[in-house]
């Protein structure tokens, strides 16, 4: 299955010193990998803000090069607006939901999240932001960060 990164997956991947080994162990099958430009976007943003070396720059422009990066479009509205909908329990596409509360998405998660669900992928993530959507709308592979600890 294609996969989806999270922003916050960038991050690990970044500043592993174990690239290959942190590459495998996201993508074992070596499936096809998209990002957002919406984590391209707030990727860029941490680099600057947290003045990254060249290093590490260079290395993030060799990651973004063999993704494959979508950019956002009138095609993600409608699933947009479904899973923003659900996450606050007023779809009405829905009289049952797994959560007793509204869940309060960032709107760059919401973009994130109807790119993974419109084109079937496999969002791989660090956190729990997208838990409550699970198996309803696309499947999520939630990695614990100690999990990379090996590659560092």
């Amino acid at each position: 299955m294609n996969l989806l990164l999270d922003t916050n997956i960038l991050l690990y991947i970044n500043r592993a010193n174990d690239v290959r080994g942190i590459l495998r162990f996201i993508n074992p099958d070596n499936s096809p990998f998209y990002l957002s430009v919406i984590s391209e976007a707030e990727i860029g943003s941490i680099a600057i803000r947290k003045k990254w070396g060249v290093k590490r720059l260079d290395f993030l422009a060799g990651l973004l090069n063999e993704a494959n990066i979508v950019e956002i479009n009138q095609s993600f509205v409608k699933t947009y607006i479904e899973i923003d909908t659900y996450s606050q329990r007023l779809n009405p596409n829905f009289e049952k939901y797994p959560f007793d509360t509204p869940r309060n998405m960032g709107k760059n998660d919401l973009w994130i999240a109807s790119l993974a669900a419109w084109l079937g992928l496999k969002l791989i993530t660090t956190d729990g932001d997208f838990d409550h959507l699970r198996d309803v709308f696309f499947e999520v592979k939630k990695i614990k960060p100690a999990e990379f600890i090996p590659f560092f």
